[in-house]
């Protein structure tokens, strides 16, 4: 059971540490910085927001941003001048970030 709780925060810290290292290593604005932080924390949010909607419509709305945020973080790495190491670490980190959030255990099954 210990192994079950820790794996999916290891995965989301380790996946938005590997993120931001990449981030901050491989965007030269700040402005590009501040745009895969936000496709990270709209990512995070969307399945965080699923995990506790109450009807489906809510639940179809937080796939809709999911699948948006996933749309935009590939179209800025897609368009953004990083080494094509950087590009995949991104996209690899920012799904491990979202695998961690996914299996992140909620209150009920944590006590």
């Amino acid at each position: 059971m210990e192994n079950i709780i820790t794996l999916p925060r290891l995965a989301l810290s380790m996946g938005i540490l590997l993120y931001l290292v990449c981030i901050w290593l491989g965007c030269p604005q700040l402005e590009d910085k501040a745009y895969f932080l936000a496709m990270l924390v709209m990512g995070v949010f969307a399945i965080a927001a699923h995990r506790q909607a109450a009807d489906a419509q809510f639940a179809g709305l937080c796939r809709l941003v999911l699948l948006l945020a996933s749309g935009l973080l590939l179209v800025g790495v897609w368009n953004m001048p990083l080494a094509l190491t950087y590009e995949c670490l991104v996209v690899a980190a920012w799904f491990a970030c979202m695998y961690g959030a996914a299996l992140w255990p909620s209150r009920a099954c944590a006590s």
